[in-house]
């Protein structure tokens, strides 16, 4: 154990009484000793006479710690921290070490490190927090973007609980995606720029550092909000309807005022203005609000005779003002409850009336909004406040056209807007005053109990009204909330369970699926649509290639992946700057028409085919055939072999690659376990179905000779285009040959499953144990045997974020050569390009692209085929190649950038 008593600050010491200074080397003397009882005596008695002595307060603290005895430890170190000592903070944190105290445990490295940052708390504070990056860059840059007041406000359980908002996200916050500000998305963040983070860096630091400066997104949104509500001009009032109750009244809009000038006129503005045609009315009743000048103006326009107006004299509260409404102030009509925050648009009313007037059982209707949990749009339960590329009017009036007549059944409508059969309010009564008395579960209670009674409560699809929502939160509203909530649950006790389940379902999202698809068809029309599997692997880097040349060129375009055996999903945000979150997970069982109407709205000028892996053969067929239906313009890129099997590398399921097999052999390789194959089917059956497809294709490309021939060989019909991919720069400096030590170390890179040759690097290492070759193997990335792997010593660095990751890893192994195992005839392979860039030679098999594309470097070998399953085989032939001669050759080439 280290003797802390050694850091004493003596200089300090003969500043105090030398009986303290007699005290203190006692006590130093005994702790040496280990005789923590003789000195934590000591170190007491020379506190007596001195207490402000932080450095003895830590010994103190230290000897309390080593007899086990935790409480006086902390007494002492936090006693010690008052005195301002860095070092009492630090070992305090280290002492509160129980999984409940790491909010604790976080807040003393943090004093620690704020006080010496240069301390040894820092290690700890990039421990616990998961970062890689220098703790003191992390901190400023969350500090620099986290906003507090809005992370407490839209995260109830840290709010509740108490937790400091700065010590949560940085736990806990960033790992979990969580928005630190209303204006940084960190998943969409990772996602559009994965290339440019480094693992274990925040990706608010990041942006905090890097992405700002260079104008990156912080979000698929924007930066501006959607909707501010100001006050109408004295002048604009006279451009709107009077709504005043009369016998032509089919239902009183009840607007609840108290306070906040520019919402409530804004909302009374906007209930006037889409009044045209319609036959409501509308009531203002004051709940004696305090807003001199809102009340005044309120009068005013009252006595024009826009609206009706009541103005209490005393403050009844929410639930109660509304009940008064409904008693005596509006003539036994329907009610629409409208907040005074709400704001409604032309032709709102007549559709809500029409989903009433359809059914008479329908007690409660609520629209889609901006910030209406279960009701949100685009995101569901969620507070939209950021402005779309289009209006709230316009995005009403779309709703309209796209969802007209289109509702749902809910368990429970939301307050903002909300209609209210009079019917169902004279069977099951108004609101519960006494179970609600400020409010928050009002209106969930009436929905319940119309359920009980009979009725069905609806949300609309085809009317959106914007919400601006609580600006503000304070413990009496948490307060009220809950209360609320209790309430709520006792009268109702399977209200959570109702709720849950309709969340889970979410009968919504088709409606908010119809308004994304209109918003994208309205400003993508004539785009360009690229279709992709879900996976990772080099076809990402070939979709942002074709992506980056669309942008160059300002043609729109969106990505079509596919996934889940029957699933397409639609990614707008990163690309077309169209945020529409509802566009994923399309279900080809039950919505094969809307992936047809998406294509149909959207009419796009050219379809990019890559691939379908990761669906079923019936959704296979089924996406082949929509694309043909389209009508568009569509060209297929060969990526693998799943036109010509379900064995997409041409790789018998027992993982053996016996060459390219016709059809027979397909057939009985049909017949066996096909672990991981979505979409087995009859051979014949494909072939016939890509035969269809590719005659109809516009154009058939293969980035290899190899892959052509091997095309071509399976279909004569079709002309196969050779285009080879585009090379990505890559911004490293080249690899240099490190000095000889007598081992010979060989690099792989990526994720290395059975097909890139996983069990060929086992067998390699297996093999150099056994006979103790001088060959040391390492994976750049993982496999999918590494713990196997890591028992044969195979040294595995874990998945790289970025290809500057991937060749910092390459700079500390010094690898001879990096050895492509891949036993299936690649199409490109994108590995192999990293390679050549940073001028390591390369070993590989010889058989499609990689060995087509070596062909003509001296310093790139290929083996022949038949020691892929020979692994002592193998090795001696990689033992053949002289790496010193392999890096001449290299050196003699010159310029690396044009390998390949």
């Amino acid at each position: 154990m280290t003797n802390f008593f050694a850091k004493i600050n003596l200089s300090r010491l003969k500043q105090a009484p030398a009986t303290v200074t007699q005290f203190v080397s006692a006590g130093n003397r005994l702790n040496a000793e280990k005789q923590w009882h003789g000195a934590i005596h000591q170190y007491e008695q020379a506190l007596l006479l001195d207490p402000d002595l932080p450095e003895i307060w830590v010994q103190l603290g230290h000897c309390h710690k080593e007899l086990r005895d935790v409480q006086n430890a902390e007494i002492s170190y936090r006693r010690a921290a008052d005195l301002g000592s860095a070092d009492a903070w630090f070992h305090l944190g280290h002492l509160l070490n129980k999984p409940d105290q790491l909010f604790d445990r976080f807040d003393a490295f943090l004093k620690s490190f704020t006080l010496a940052p240069d301390g040894p708390a820092k290690a700890d504070l990039e421990s616990i927090t998961g970062t890689t990056q220098d703790f003191g860059e992390t901190l400023a840059g969350v500090r620099a973007e986290l906003d507090l007041d809005f992370y407490i406000k839209t995260y109830p359980d840290v709010r509740l609980a108490g937790i400091d908002p700065l010590a949560h996200y940085m736990l806990y916050g960033w790992k979990e995606n969580r928005f630190p500000s209303a204006l940084f998305d960190a998943e969409f963040y990772v996602r559009k720029y994965r290339k440019d983070l480094r693992r274990g860096v925040l990706p608010v630091v990041h942006f905090a550092e890097h992405g700002r400066a260079l104008n990156y997104r912080s979000n698929p949104v924007g930066t501006t909000k959607w909707f501010e509500p100001v006050a109408p001009s004295l002048d604009a009032w006279d451009t709107v309807p009077a709504a005043v109750l009369n016998d032509a009244t089919r239902a009183v809009v009840v607007l609840p005022v108290y306070k906040g000038y520019d919402e409530t006129l804004a909302s009374v503005y906007f209930a006037l203005k889409s009044r045209h045609g319609e036959n409501y009315s509308l009531l203002v009743v004051n709940d004696h609000g305090p807003d001199a000048a809102l009340n005044a103006q309120l009068r005013l326009l009252a006595e024009r005779q826009l609206f009706d107006y009541h103005e209490s004299d005393v403050n009844r509260g929410f639930v109660q003002t509304v009940n008064l409404a409904i008693s005596q102030l509006t003539r036994d009509l329907d009610v629409i409850l409208l907040n005074s925050d709400a704001y409604v648009f032309p032709g709102w009313f007549g559709r809500l009336l029409a989903h009433a007037d359809s059914d008479p059982k329908v007690a409660t209707i609520t629209p889609l909004s901006s910030n209406a949990t279960i009701c949100s749009y685009p995101v569901n339960d969620r507070d939209n406040h950021l402005s779309l590329e289009i209006s709230p009017e316009n995005l009403d009036a779309m709703a309209a056209k796209i969802n007209r007549g289109l509702s749902v059944e809910t368990p429970t409508g939301v307050g903002f807007c909300f209609y209210m059969r009079r019917a169902v309010i004279d069977t099951v009564g108004a609101l519960d005053a006494v179970a609600f008395k400020v409010g928050y579960g009002e209106e969930n209670d009436f929905c319940m109990r119309a359920l009980n009674a009979g009725y069905k409560n609806l949300i609309a699809c085809d009317v959106f009204a914007f919400h601006v929502g609580a600006v503000s939160f304070s413990a009496s509203k948490d307060a009220n909330f809950n209360a609320g909530q209790k309430a709520l649950n006792a009268k109702h006790p399977n209200y959570s369970q109702l709720v849950g389940s309709h969340v889970w379902a979410d009968p919504a999202r088709y409606g908010r699926r119809r308004l994304d698809l209109a918003r994208l068809a309205a400003n993508a029309a004539g785009c360009e649509v690229i279709v992709t599997h879900a996976w990772s692997g080099g076809i990402e880097t070939y979709i942002s290639e074709i992506a980056d040349d669309l942008d160059s060129r300002s043609i729109p375009y969106f990505v079509l992946r596919v996934h889940d055996g029957h699933s397409v999903s639609v990614e707008t945000s990163l690309v077309t700057g169209i945020y529409a979150p509802n566009l994923s997970g399309i279900d080809l069982r039950t919505e094969q028409d809307f992936v047809e109407l998406l294509l149909k709205e959207c009419k796009p000028s050219r379809i990019h085919v890559n691939s379908f892996a990761g669906l079923d053969w019936f959704n296979h067929k089924r996406m082949l055939e929509i694309i043909q239906r389209s009508g568009a313009k569509f060209s297929y890129v060969i990526h693998d072999y799943s036109a010509i099997s379900h064995a997409y590398q041409l790789i018998r399921p027992d993982g053996m690659y016996v060459g390219v097999p016709d059809i027979e052999t397909r057939r009985t390789w049909s017949r066996m376990r096909n672990h991981g194959a979505a979409d087995v089917c009859d051979p014949y059956e494909r072939k016939q179905a890509y035969t269809t497809f590719l005659e109809a294709a516009g154009s058939v490309l293969s980035p290899s000779n190899a892959a052509r021939d091997i095309f071509e060989s399976e279909f004569p019909t079709i002309d196969v285009t050779v285009v080879p991919h585009k090379e990505l720069p890559i911004d490293m400096p080249a690899a240099t040959r490190r000095t000889a030590d007598g081992r010979l170390k060989i690099a792989t890179i990526g994720a290395i499953g059975p097909h890139k040759g996983s069990d060929v690097i086992l067998g390699l290492a297996k093999d150099a144990v056994e006979r103790a070759l001088p060959i040391d193997y390492s994976i750049i990335g993982y496999s999918n045997i590494d713990d196997a792997m890591r028992k044969c010593g195979v040294q595995i660095t874990g998945q790289y974020a970025s290809d500057e990751e991937a060749a910092r890893h390459l700079g500390d192994i010094h690898p001879d050569f990096i050895l492509i195992p891949s036993i299936w005839p690649e199409t490109y392979c994108y590995t192999l390009s990293f390679a050549l860039k940073l001028g390591i030679p390369v070993i590989v098999f010889n058989l499609g692209a990689q060995a087509e594309r070596v062909v003509d470097i001296p310093w790139a070998y290929r083996i022949d085929t038949t020691y892929i399953l020979d692994p002592k085989g193998l090795a001696n032939e990689i033992l053949k190649i002289d790496p010193d001669e392999a890096w001449r050759l290299r050196n003699l080439s010159g310029n690396f950038a044009s390998a390949g």
